[in-house]
């Protein structure tokens, strides 16, 4: 992990999915986004993620970036997920 939490040269989200008031100082964005996300993650609501919801949670997202749906991603595929030029719509 690079310094300061910077994984994948962007954050986990990337860079250009964070709004300005997020990156900018403003502490209460981020605090928010990960509750949100760990609500999300946590499906039975134990206030606690296990490792088999922790791998449902990534395994949606690795299905969101594969857009050619051959079951591996690619460098570019990624990268289109990250800058939001593919659709993200429900898998």
């Amino acid at each position: 992990m690079k310094s300061g939490g910077d994984m994948m040269g962007g954050g986990m989200m990337g860079r250009g999915m964070m709004g300005r008031g997020m990156m900018g100082g403003d502490t209460k964005g981020p605090a928010i986004m990960f509750r949100m996300i760990f609500a999300l993650m946590d499906a039975d609501g134990d206030g606690t993620i296990s490792s088999a919801e922790f791998q449902v949670a990534h395994e949606r997202i690795f299905k969101a970036m594969d857009s050619s749906k051959d079951g591996k991603l690619t460098m570019e595929e990624m990268l289109m997920f990250m800058h939001g030029t593919r659709s993200a719509g429900p898998q």
